[in-house]
């Protein structure tokens, strides 16, 4: 959803709409998508579950990018990929209402989860080498609650306006993905812009700050020489990048997509309508799952219930005492 020329092959003179899917590709991609939003809807109410309601876990300032996250991933997951499963399902929209909240949805969920990936990025390597300056409660205020707030407001409202109150007059074609885009992305300079500062610039920063973290973990752990600090900060580190890798995944073959477009405007067209698109709704939909295997509380506490060989011990202990103490017992009886 980060390349340049977001267009569908509308005949101009005709004003004749060539489709690009098949009655056979939409179903495949409909049973795909539909088993993914399943399953990631489910993951999702699962991690808001233990995120929200416990509290060492609601506190943790690390996990609160990762709430975010999923809770973008849930709104995609009952908005966005609901709409877009209607249209593979029917072949077209239903009608210009049914296209503007699809076209609001998918691009502020969209917007909202790159720009908090790129932030968790960043985060990371306070929470890691400078947790120091978030230690009061003015400075999570400032380095924090803040730029996270501004994360989701800044793109919400943007789009808002772009959708709801940008000055011209949409016209949609219901038979063509996100039905041809609003009226705004006729605007090459606007659509460049957007491109560029929902695409461009945050990819290229969750790149280089997940990079410069493993650079800076590894450089540490050489300096220092203690291991307890990479066992502490571990998991944390490893959720960024499973998340991160995932994002650029996909987004960086976009964009560079998106820079060859700038020279040749319907290079690789069909590859973007047909499977670019569709590829870009596993990224928010594959992200709880992402979060889920590297919570390392739940995990934890999981594996002690169940597998922990000092409760197995315990339990064991317990049983031979309450035998000791019925034989010990037996004698008083008997001497009654």
């Amino acid at each position: 959803m980060t390349s340049y020329n977001n267009f569908s092959r509308i005949d101009a003179n005709t004003s004749t709409i060539y489709s690009l899917e098949t009655t056979f590709s939409r179903t495949i991609k409909f049973i795909l998508l539909f088993i993914a939003e399943l399953g990631s809807i489910c993951c999702s109410l699962f991690v808001l579950f233990n995120l929200i309601l416990k509290r060492t876990l609601r506190r943790a300032l690390h996990n609160h990018t990762i709430i975010t996250l999923v809770a973008v991933s849930f709104s995609h997951n009952i908005t966005d990929l609901p709409m877009l499963l209607d249209y593979l399902r029917r072949g077209y929209a239903l009608s210009s209402t049914f296209c503007l909240m699809w076209n609001f949805f998918g691009w502020s969920n969209y917007a909202i989860g790159i720009w908090t990936t790129t932030w968790a990025s960043f985060e990371r390597h306070l929470l890691v080498f400078h947790s120091h300056l978030i230690n009061t409660f003015r400075t999570k205020i400032f380095f924090h609650y803040i730029p996270l707030s501004m994360c989701i407001i800044i793109p919400w409202n943007y789009y808002v306006f772009l959708v709801f109150f940008y000055p011209c007059t949409n016209i949609f074609y219901q038979s063509i993905l996100f039905c041809g885009f609003c009226c705004y992305a006729y605007n090459d300079q606007l659509v460049f812009f957007n491109w560029f500062a929902f695409g461009v610039i945050p990819t290229s920063l969750i790149t280089v700050f997940s990079i410069s973290l493993i650079v800076r973990m590894i450089a540490q752990k050489r300096r220092v020489q203690r291991r307890f600090q990479w066992r502490r900060y571990r998991f944390m580190v490893i959720q960024l990048l499973s998340i991160s890798f995932l994002c650029m995944f996909y987004y960086i073959p976009t964009i560079i997509l998106g820079i060859i477009q700038i020279f040749l405007p319907r290079f690789g067209s069909d590859i973007q309508m047909l499977y670019l698109y569709y590829i870009g709704y596993l990224w928010p939909s594959l992200t709880p799952f992402f979060c889920l295997s590297t919570l390392q509380e739940l995990w934890v506490k999981k594996r002690e219930r169940v597998f922990s060989p000092m409760l197995l011990r315990d339990t064991h202990v317990n049983r031979l005492n309450k035998r000791i103490k019925s034989i010990e017992h037996v004698p008083e009886r008997n001497a009654l």
